[in-house]
Parts: C-alpha cells; structure tokens; sequence
C-alpha cells in the first residue's frame, strides 16, 4: 500500500470514527487499517485517535494533522486528475473542514464495489465553484436556508439548523443520476 493510500485510509477513520468502517469502505483489513494509522502516527509523533467504546476519536491536538493529511489526499486526487488518461470517476467535491458524512461515504463505498466508475472523494477549497464549472460531479456542502436554485440537491445528513447537501447540475445523466437514485 503506498504512503498516499495509508494517509486516504487515516482519513476514512477520522471521518467515520471506526476502523472497522474504513475498513470496509477501503476492501482492507482491520489490522491494515491499525498499520496504517501507527505509521502515520509515526510520522507525526504523536497519537491521531483515541480509541474507546465510541469508536476511534480524534485525539487532543490532532485537529491539524487530520486536516493536513485530508488536504494531502485531495491534493494529489486534484494531481491525479490532471492525467486525461486515467480512468474517468465521479468526483465528490469537499471542503478539507468538512468531511464526508458517512451515510455519504458508505454510498461511495457500495458504488465502489459495484461500478467500474469509481466514487472519490477531493478536497478542495470551492466545491460549489468547481460543481458548477463542471471540474466534479458533485459538491458536498453544509448549508442552512433555502435550497440553490439551479441545482439539484439531496440532503445527506441534517445537523439542525444546517444540513449537509450533495449538490450536482440539474437533470443529471449516467453515473450521476445513478448515483443519486442510490443515495
């Protein structure tokens, strides 16, 4: 596993809380999920999660580093994206403050597991800018009031009084308007 997977794997668990979870979504065991959080731990030199009953919670002081390695993996996705020969993938656009609900990222997992089409994540500063240049398929924002005009939108988790919503272009087609029946 490289070290950009290792890190894609850190933030699964920052994200989800569990390291079952990331390992689920990532097709990896547990104990691969374990490695891969010790070696970035080892990097940084200090503990990224606590680990209790409530699952793997970031630990004191750890806010930075997560935030770091979530700007690193969205960094070299936007790198990789620059490569017209790589297979296309339906690309969900993400501030690195705000992650990826997990009702969301179980979504992307399971279409993942189903679709040559791959479901990724990507950090970046303006995901409404960059949805509606058409550089991703989707944006995924916390908003509160009304609704975009001129998007179509699904609200993937609801944090009262905001929400989270999965924006996309209107009248989506193919994998897009696939991937929105699934979630």
């Amino acid at each position: 596993m490289s070290d950009i997977e290792r890190l894609r794997v850190v933030a699964t668990v920052a994200r989800t809380h569990s390291i079952s979870e990331a390992a689920r979504v990532h097709g990896i065991a547990q104990s691969t999920v374990t490695r891969s959080v010790a070696a970035a731990e080892q990097l940084v030199g200090f503990p990224l999660f606590q680990r209790g009953p409530a699952g793997s919670q970031q630990a004191a002081g750890a806010q930075p580093a997560i935030a770091l390695i979530e700007r690193i993996v969205g960094g070299f996705d936007e790198l990789r994206a620059l490569n017209d020969e790589r297979p296309p993938a339906l690309r969900f656009a993400h501030r690195a403050d705000l992650p990826i609900p997990v009702r969301l990222d179980s979504a992307m997992a399971r279409w993942n597991r189903g679709n040559t089409l791959r479901a990724e994540p990507v950090v970046l500063d303006d995901p409404l800018a960059a949805v509606r240049a058409g550089r991703v398929e989707f944006a995924v924002l916390l908003r509160g009031g009304p609704l975009l005009p001129g998007l179509r939108t699904a609200i993937v988790h609801l944090l009262r009084p905001e929400r989270v919503e999965l924006l996309c272009l209107p009248d989506p087609t193919g994998a897009t308007d696939e991937f929105l029946r699934l979630v």
